[in-house]
């Protein structure tokens, strides 16, 4: 049975890491759903393919708009082919979910378990919510191990549906631990992040085991994915 749904939040990543990112997806076969900061070349060059939802930030520093109105203006905006949302930073609340349920979006993925399996279920807007099994990020603050032990393949094999998120810049870098990644963004203006080049990815890039060893190693040993849109269709 497919039970891995792989997705990937943009977080402003610069070209080289989503094209390297979605390269290695394609190779494996995988279809993933893409929720978009911004446009993308790559990502809409793989719109047929490839699925695409929204990733707006709620924030009042935030470049998609300083009020919730003028955020989800924005995002609806990029072109995307799934009525799905993620909120960056899952910063969200009951108006802002409310905003996105009016402008026509139908799903949310914006509960982030560790490492907990739970079944998508209906918020009080009508919204499908399909929460998220394992996040790069996340799972680099909580220190897990960069080794697939015992009790994660265990779970990793096991028939319920499990979403897991990847981050561009995270899998490009093989992020080692949560600072690394930290110390990097903290060094550079929002341009110099957006727009960093391959050659500074590769000159960044841990050359030991980092979180993007560890999630190639988590796709080899899971069985075949699906995709958001046939969970949604089997809920």
């Amino acid at each position: 049975m497919s039970n891995i749904i792989v997705t990937v939040d943009l977080d402003w990543a610069c070209e080289p890491a989503i094209e390297e990112t979605l390269d290695f997806l394609k190779d494996q076969n995988i279809v993933p759903t893409v929720f978009v900061t911004h446009r993308s070349p790559r990502v809409e060059t793989d719109m047929k393919e490839i699925e695409v939802g929204l990733h707006p930030y709620f924030h009042s520093n935030s470049s998609h708009g300083s009020t919730i109105s003028e955020v989800v203006k924005h995002v609806i905006d990029l072109p995307h082919n799934l009525l799905a949302f993620r909120c960056h930073r899952f910063s969200i609340c009951n108006s802002s979910r409310q905003a996105m349920a009016e402008a026509g979006l139908l799903i949310s993925s914006n509960v982030c378990t560790d490492l907990e399996i739970v079944s998508p279920f209906k918020d009080r807007f009508g919204l499908l919510e399909v929460p998220i099994f394992l996040e790069d990020g996340g799972y680099l603050w909580r220190k897990h191990p960069l080794e697939i032990n015992p009790f994660l393949k265990k779970t990793i094999l096991g028939d319920k549906i499990k979403v897991i998120t990847i981050h561009p810049m995270h899998f490009s870098l093989n992020t080692p631990c949560f600072e690394y990644m930290y110390d990097i963004k903290q060094s550079m203006s929002r341009d110099e992040w957006k727009n960093m080049t391959k050659t500074t990815l590769n000159k960044l890039r841990w050359k030991e085991r980092g979180i993007r060893d560890f999630l190639v190693e988590f796709l080899q040993i899971s069985p075949k994915t699906t995709c958001l849109k046939n969970l949604i269709a089997t809920s």
